[in-house]
């Protein structure tokens, strides 16, 4: 399938992805219908508004399928079930995501990579690892920058792309040449339907893979290990050794390959990031990165340098001898787990809530027991979660991120840890949790003033 085949195209969906799959579409002389219940104010559309090659339809959802539609783009935050795409499937139009269209024009290979958890950071692991072994890389996807940005350019770059189960959904050909499944948990269930549906999304990175292809997939993760591919599978594990692929022996990250010789990838001490999953998401990195030729050698020194992305466990302050952590990222419950592993028992005092994804609260119950010393409730959710925690650990209903900060920071001592880790999603309060681990910032940094 390409759009060279389309003289006209409705994105459906005008954030950051779907503006930039309309200047695709337009550089290749395609009319673009694009399509947005928010209003011209609040897209920021720039050259697009006075294109007369795209015609608008913003602040509401058209009753009928635009006339003369060839195909459909649509962005990730379009729920699948809107009646315009139930009518573009019966009419039988192609509806594929933004990263999809990208796929069609690139001039190098894709590394894909996708997970519950640990995305973002792996796929700018895997960045750079590789610009420090010498190759032209863009970093983009879910990540940030929408891959369709990225086509115009140098042939030959490696697209180290993150790609979400929204994306996956509308795949058709996209094929990574290495693709990593990092791990699964129960996460987007309102979205996809269920647990199976969620699975079904993320195995789709491997659906167009050859036996020419590399599968990357982590072992200690035994719905990822069993995962089924024709590309070449290499495994990760921090707990036994592999066959194919890299584990942990002592401090060491060996590499494994039959019929080859071990040999050492880095050193854990190497890894400038803490805890456990930044290990697995290192390990991954560099299989990602070895099955586009990297030789490992710069691995250890850009691993030392590599400090993460805000929002993922980021201390964000230290007052009175109490760690103050941005973990805004943490969207569903296992983040929040694997948060709460990375500090000592008992001195946790925990910013929980949001808008809920589907998963059960009592999940956080025995971890949360263990490592925390009282939680405050903030956002849609945040009933739910008292009524699966009040018996485990203290809780008060903070409603908002403003009281949740003030109360934590009059209780919390020398020692203790405040960390916003909500396992929930922004939307219910902030327009993504970017927005809403800026606030938190902010309101640590005013009590440091």
């Amino acid at each position: 399938m390409k759009a060279e085949h389309w003289k006209r195209a409705l994105v459906y969906g005008l954030g950051i992805s779907g503006k930039a799959a309309a200047r695709l579409l337009r550089s290749r002389a395609v009319e673009v219908v694009g399509m947005d219940r928010r209003a011209a104010e609040d897209l920021e559309l720039g050259d697009l508004a006075s294109d007369p090659g795209v015609e608008l339809h913003l602040g509401e959802e058209p009753e009928l399928l635009p006339a003369g539609v060839d195909g459909l783009v649509i962005s990730p935050g379009v729920p699948p079930g809107q009646p315009l795409l139930q009518a573009a499937r019966q009419a039988g139009l192609p509806i594929v995501a933004e990263v999809e269209l990208a796929s069609w024009y690139l001039s190098g290979p894709i590394v894909g990579i996708t997970g519950s958890n640990g995305k973002s950071t792996t796929t700018a692991l895997t960045g750079e690892l590789l610009r420090a072994s010498g190759f032209d890389v863009e970093v983009c996807g879910n990540i940030g920058l929408p891959l369709s940005a990225c086509v115009e350019g140098e042939a030959g770059r490696i697209f180290v792309t993150e790609l979400s189960s929204f994306q996956l959904e509308g795949i058709d050909s996209l094929r990574p040449k290495a693709a990593g499944l990092l791990n699964l948990a129960a996460d987007h269930l309102d979205w996809h339907g269920g647990e199976d549906a969620y699975l079904a999304a993320k195995k789709a990175i491997f659906r167009n893979q050859t036996a020419d292809d590399s599968a990357v997939l982590n072992a200690d993760d035994s719905r990822v290990a069993a995962i089924e591919t024709e590309a070449h599978r290499r495994a990760f594990s921090r707990t036994a050794p592999v066959q194919d692929g890299c584990y942990v022996e002592g401090d060491i990250v060996v590499e494994v390959a039959p019929g080859e010789a071990p040999r050492a990838l880095f050193s854990c001490d190497d890894l400038a990031l803490e805890g456990e999953h930044n290990l697995e998401n290192a390990m991954a990195a560099a299989l990602l990165s070895r099955a586009m030729g990297a030789d490992g050698s710069a691995f250890p020194a850009a691993l030392a340098l590599f400090r993460g992305l805000p929002h993922r466990v980021e201390q964000v302050g230290d007052r009175l001898g109490v760690q103050w952590i941005d973990d805004s990222k943490a969207t569903n419950f296992a983040a929040t787990l694997r948060s709460l592993d990375a500090f000592p028992d008992h001195s946790v005092h925990l910013i929980l809530g949001g808008r809920n994804k589907g998963g059960d609260a009592a999940l956080l119950a025995e971890v949360a027991g263990r490592k925390v010393k009282r939680i405050y409730l903030v956002g849609e959710a945040a009933e739910d979660f008292r009524s699966a925690l009040a018996g485990v650990v203290p809780c008060e209903m903070a409603v908002h991120l403003p009281q949740a900060v003030d109360s934590a920071a009059r209780r919390a001592v020398e020692g203790d840890v405040v960390l916003l880790s909500p396992a929930c999603a922004s939307f219910d309060q902030y327009r993504n949790f970017n927005e809403r681990g800026d606030h938190f910032q902010q309101l640590v940094g005013a009590l440091n003033g």
